[in-house]
């Protein structure tokens, strides 16, 4: 099964549009890497200074990978400057995926 690496970090107001443009570069550069899926950035509703950056792995083992190459830290750095205080890191298995969207054959037919 793959897992979700969901990292959680405080960004200041004034940084918000710089960090979320970092946050595109450096994902941009993650793209392409063997087992990396996708990046979801997402912002608490009620205290948008907390962000949670979500990443599709295809397993642990190839995240810890490229987590563990220098080169993961130098692809990061622009984000670095923006973190408000030290960000959390943690890991997931996927146990279970529930679809909640309809496929344009499932929609009722107009008329």
């Amino acid at each position: 099964m793959s897992i979700r690496v969901i990292m959680t970090a405080t960004i200041r107001p004034a940084d918000f549009e710089a960090f979320e443009k970092a946050y595109i570069e450096v994902t941009s550069k993650v793209r392409g890497t063997p087992g990396h899926l996708r990046d979801e950035l997402v912002r608490d509703t009620s205290d948008p200074t907390k962000y949670a950056l979500i990443a599709e792995w295809e397993s642990e083992e190839l995240f810890r990978t490229w987590a563990d190459d220098p080169e993961h830290m130098r692809q990061s750095a622009a984000m670095f400057p923006y973190w408000a205080d030290s960000f959390r890191r943690s890991i997931h298995e996927v146990r279970a995926t529930l679809e909640s969207y309809r496929t344009p054959g499932d929609l009722p037919a107009a008329g």
